[in-house]
């Protein structure tokens, strides 16, 4: 695996030099100027850049397809002479288990050997489960292997944990199980022996044994190991959907043309609502403290994952113009029977709340744009940006194939290289922005939240690139509700000369936040939030 990352990367770094970047910034930022100037070579530059993805992509397809690092699980490979390879980050941190390791040297090699001695077929992978503990807390581990590969190498991969309060009431009324056999059948379908089950229970493994006996033949099963497999399907077929409170306030809108509109809740289900516009980075989530103080100051905080984000289908019309999504930001307040709200922005979502709001008219009360993304009127809006941050507002203006090359490169790299690396490739020269993320808990936004814009697809960064490098303001008219701009003094992404642009042209007060980059909203919600109690203060002067 690390092999195959630093191919990835290494592909990654050279398809696009420095030199060839630096260049096609100034022929670019000169063929606006002038039609004609330089644009020869430019579009030579940019066929040949276009006939390196043809081939590179050619290349990438062909590679064999590489093991899939579940971020959530533990990920690792057992090697015939009994070594542990490629551990993930997960597998390293819950496990202990570090590559190279000697299967020999673990207290649990007893459990790997016996998984790899009784691999079932494909269909019945999941009843050679094995349970290891997690370190420190001695929590049980499910892990499922597969078959060996050619090399003899066994995969394992982590199971989460399926059996819940509902699987248990399923087989009792299906099988007629006791709450006790109910409670020890999870307990042997999450691993345990029966020893150790008669451990917890404080119980005589005899006990454990006539309980074991009296499940398999309630379910007709012809010994415990297939007990087992039909246990975990029922608890996969009546999995809640909703199982904690963070998805309990996920839910999923069907617009009348058939797409789907993903959303989600935070801060008080009853309070004044906000709908929030997320940005190209940290996902559709604030922090928890900031979940805490909206709901103190009775804020309901509605985030809907724009088109192409999330489970949020695509809407092609709005390359074009935008401003079209207010349209679905109505039938996503009609259908929660909201007839008045404000929008919070980040970053790219400001651009669809700005040309959005004269459709939204009288629904709308006010908005408040973080860290917001300007109309880009020329190359040189960049200039001082982050190099990464140059090269794809160039490219999403110069060659979308390119764009999408680098796009699934990067994604790749930045999965293969994992969240600890994710603030250096993202946010390399931003100081106040990396800064930010020495907070775990906003480093795990950032991180989630990149899953989240991709999970569909790259079609979510690659089109938000498209807006970044639009000037979508050709047509902008001041909204008729107050709008607000909170900007950190330390974002090098977006220069504060383009802000200042931007509020005076739509007569908007500005507020500056000393020492935030970036990452504004979710690094420094405490004034995200102020700015929203204040405007809910303020709505005894509404909007005229």
């Amino acid at each position: 695996m690390n092999q195959y990352s630093d191919f990835i990367s290494s592909i990654y770094s050279t398809a696009f030099n420095v030199q060839n970047f630096d260049r096609l910034i100034t022929l670019s930022e000169q063929t606006l100027s002038s039609e004609t100037a330089h644009n020869a070579e430019l579009q030579a530059l940019r066929r040949e850049c276009e006939k390196h993805v043809i081939e590179a992509e050619k290349l990438l397809d062909q590679l064999p397809t590489a093991p899939d690092e579940d971020l959530q699980k533990p990920v690792f490979f057992v090697t015939p002479n009994g070594k542990f390879e490629n551990p993930n980050e997960i597998a390293r941190n819950l496990l202990k288990i570090t590559h190279g390791d000697e299967l020999a040297a673990r207290p649990d090699r007893d459990a790997f050997e016996n998984g790899r001695n009784n691999i079932p077929s494909d269909a019945d992978r999941h009843i050679a489960a094995i349970r290891l503990r997690q370190d420190g807390t001695g929590k049980p581990v499910i892990l499922i292997p597969d078959a060996p590969a050619p090399d003899g190498r066994v995969r394992y991969v982590g199971l989460d944990a399926i059996w819940h309060g509902t699987a248990e009431k399923a087989v009792q009324a299906l099988y007629g199980l006791t709450p006790s056999e109910a409670e020890v059948l999870g307990l042997l379908m999450s691993g345990y022996a029966p020893t150790e089950v008669a451990d917890s229970r404080d119980r005589s493994v005899e006990t454990i044994r006539q309980q074991i006996k009296a499940i398999t033949q309630k379910l007709h099963a012809k010994g415990l190991q297939e007990a087992i497999h039909l246990a975990r399907a029922v608890a996969v077929s009546c999995q809640p959907a909703q199982t904690s409170p963070e998805l309990d306030r996920r839910r999923s809108l069907i617009l009348q043309d058939g797409r789907t509109l993903d959303f989600h809740e935070q801060g008080s289900p009853t309070g004044h609502p906000v709908i929030f516009l997320h940005g190209c980075l940290g996902g559709n989530r604030l922090p928890q403290g900031a979940d805490q103080a909206l709901k103190a100051a009775g804020i309901r905080l509605i985030a809907p994952a724009r088109p192409w984000h999330g489970q949020s289908s695509g809407h092609l019309a709005l390359l074009n113009d935008p401003g079209l999504y207010a349209k679905d930001l109505l039938a996503l307040a009609d259908h929660l029977g909201i007839s008045r709200f404000s929008l919070l922005t980040y970053d790219t979502g400001s651009i669809f709340a700005l040309t959005g709001a004269q459709v939204l008219s009288d629904r709308l009360a006010s908005i408040v744009c973080t860290a917001a993304q300007p109309p880009m009127r020329s190359f040189s809006d960049f200039a001082s940006a982050p190099q990464q941050h140059r090269i794809f507002a160039i490219l999403a203006r110069t060659s979308v194939p390119v764009l999408r090359y680098l796009s699934l490169l990067g994604d790749r790299k930045l999965k293969k290289e994992g969240r600890d690396r994710f603030p250096e490739t993202i946010f390399t020269g931003s100081e106040a922005d990396l800064a930010a993320c020495r907070d775990d808990e906003v480093l795990d936004l950032m991180w989630t939240g990149h899953h989240f814009h991709v999970e569909n697809g790259s079609d979510s960064f690659i089109n938000d690139c498209r807006f970044i490098a639009s000037n979508w303001s050709e047509n902008l008219q001041k909204p008729a509700c107050p709008v607000h701009f909170l900007h950190g003094t330390n974002d090098v992404s977006i220069h504060a000369d383009r802000i200042s642009v931007l509020a005076t042209k739509l007569r908007a007060k500005t507020t500056w936040i000393e020492g935030a980059g970036h990452a504004l909203p979710l690094s420094h919600w405490k004034p995200v939030v102020d700015a929203l109690i204040e405007d809910l203060s303020s709505r005894q002067n509404p909007c005229r």
